[in-house]
């Protein structure tokens, strides 16, 4: 009794088994032969890849937003006597021209040097007809009064916008060709300064690039002066020397972070 017992289990068992996996098989016919079973079931396939979809486009933001968060604003600069940006990681053009300012012996005008671009838009042209229309500034172009490597004196000055999508700010650092630590050189020089000193008027120092082009807009070594370029030397006394060095021409470097 006990042995007939065993065995109507052991059997009992695989039959069940067998009728499961029948079940199962009966039930993929079923959906094989049953059409709008087989629609039901590739619709909700579908359903799970356009939630899988919007989770993943969800995702994407969530890490651009990231990103974007930690992501530093970006640094301006302009690179003087030269119509390209230097070749830094992260360092583009945002545009090339020509430098430009008031002219020497001005004693009004802007006191700055402005990049002028290659292809300026028109001012407003009811300008003209604005009262005291005889009340104006003037801005002229620039020209190295200096020979050096491959300018000559009297050729007119290029410049260069550029920006560093990495950098948080940029800086000129006079008597300088390297940078400090953590900081980024994007390209050095020797200090320039927009008048000579007998002039009576004065203008800003400026870094000049160390290997100067020339602008091809206007004609070579034609004296119209204008904004100008001329090297800074230093001078000792409360400028103190050593470290400087009199009548030695001063260095300069544009630094990012």
């Amino acid at each position: 009794m006990f042995l007939l017992n065993w065995i109507f289990l052991l059997f009992g068992s695989s039959l069940l088994k067998v009728n499961g996996v029948s079940e199962k098989i009966s039930q993929k016919r079923l959906l094989l032969n049953d059409p709008s079973a087989l629609l039901s079931r590739i619709e909700d396939v579908e359903r799970k890849m356009l939630a899988m979809d919007t989770q993943m486009t969800q995702l994407k933001s969530q890490l651009d937003n990231g990103l974007l968060s930690h992501h530093k604003s970006g640094a301006v600069f302009t690179r003087w006597g030269r119509k390209t940006c230097p070749v830094v990681n992260g360092t583009t053009i945002l545009y090339s021209g020509v430098a430009a300012g008031r002219i020497y012996n001005d004693k009004g005008d802007g006191i700055n040097t402005l990049c002028m671009p290659h292809n300026p838009d028109s001012a407003p042209v009811d300008l003209l007809g604005a009262p005291n229309q005889y009340h104006f500034g003037r801005i002229f172009g620039s020209e190295y009064e200096f020979s050096y490597k491959n300018v000559a004196r009297n050729d007119d000055v290029p410049c260069a916008v550029c920006y560093d999508v990495y950098a948080t700010t940029s800086v000129m650092i006079p008597g300088k060709i390297v940078c400090p630590s953590h900081w980024t050189k994007q390209f050095d020089g020797f200090l320039s300064s927009g008048s000579h000193y007998t002039d009576q008027t004065g203008g800003e120092y400026l870094c000049l690039d160390r290997d100067p082009e020339y602008a091809t807009e206007g004609a070579r070594q034609q004296d119209y002066n204008g904004r100008v370029f001329y090297p800074v030397e230093a001078v000792c006394g409360s400028l103190p020397c050593p470290p400087y060095e009199n009548g030695k021409y001063v260095s300069c470097v544009v630094c990012i972070k």
